[in-house]
């Protein structure tokens, strides 16, 4: 294949209009006209922008075949990241599922207590089993593989794409209509004692679990496609993993402040009152997580920032 035929092909696999991609690269829609059309070529520091913001190289941009680069998947990326999805969505559903199937055994078959803990704990450490195997797998194949060429096509990423919005409106959907029975059944399940209120928090805790997993499996397979990001993120120049080291570190910091403050408040809570159960440190400490989340992402963001001025 030509220079210009190669260069057409990756414009528009990125989606890119001649006018996109001149203003990319500060010239005319002309230029790239007459590039694709091999009436001229472009000036070497532009060759150079070209294979970086598509991810190939020179000698394969001016004389090889580009097309052949994205007919398969070399390395099995879908495959993986498809398994990943499944039980990265699986594990964290199963967490407040033991949860819920807890409270469900003891509300519908009276469970004793200490049979509702070791069903709650398996289930838990099971799910925790499951992340660290799924993260050692992750992380060994992210460290063989930081770049990976762009093999998925327009409509694979449409045809997904159209499907998206359902799978995360529909889990809120399933949110709000479980908070909405939780508070109707709330009161009669009261009345009727603990083993009731136990099954309606049952109940709304399978919910909850299955939204939960649906959204993270949803969120994954998204992100599966966004290549770009991928090479970006894995990005072998000093520089960049300069970056990462610093991101990693900042968000590592804040996470274990988070863990601090949770045991500070759950322990003094319990000081404070004298129960360990009714605690309300340990209740409701661990909205800690969820604000040192968002911090480490908006600190992450700001570093990133902080490194293109």
């Amino acid at each position: 294949m030509s220079f210009g035929t190669n260069l057409q092909f990756l414009r528009d696999r990125a989606g890119m209009t001649q006018e996109g991609l001149a203003e990319a690269l500060q010239v005319s829609r002309q230029s790239v006209s007459k590039w694709e059309s091999d009436t001229s070529f472009p000036e070497m520091e532009k060759l150079l922008v070209l294979c970086q913001l598509f991810h190939t190289d020179l000698d394969t941009l001016l004389r090889g075949d580009v097309r052949a680069n994205y007919q398969t998947d070399a390395v099995g990326y879908d495959r993986f990241m498809n398994w990943f999805s499944n039980w990265i969505a699986m594990a964290t559903g199963l967490i407040i599922l033991s949860v819920g199937g807890a409270l469900g055994l003891y509300g519908a078959v009276g469970m004793p207590e200490n049979w509702v803990a070791a069903v709650l704990i398996s289930g838990i450490a099971v799910a925790v089993a499951i992340l660290v195997i799924v993260g050692m797998r992750y992380d060994r194949f992210e460290k063989e593989h930081p770049v990976l060429q762009d093999f998925y096509t327009k409509e694979q990423r449409e045809r997904f794409l159209n499907r998206y919005p359902f799978l995360i409106a529909l889990p809120i959907v399933g949110f709000f209509l479980a908070v909405v029975w939780l508070i109707l059944l709330g009161d009669s399940a009261e009345l009727m004692g603990d083993r009731a209120e136990a099954k309606v928090a049952a109940v709304f805790l399978i919910i909850i679990a299955i939204g939960v997993a649906v959204l993270v499996w949803a969120v994954l397979r998204k992100g599966k496609y966004e290549i770009d990001q991928w090479n970006k993120e894995h990005d072998p120049s000093p520089e960049a993993v300069a970056q990462r080291k610093k991101v990693g570190k900042a968000c590592g910091a804040i996470m274990l402040a988070a863990t601090v403050i949770y045991m500070i408040l759950g322990f003094g809570s319990m000081a404070l009152e004298g129960d360990y159960g009714g605690s309300w440190g340990w209740a409701w400490g661990w909205i800690v997580y969820p604000i040192a989340g968002v911090t480490c992402g908006l600190v992450s963001h700001l570093l990133g920032e902080e490194d293109e001025t």
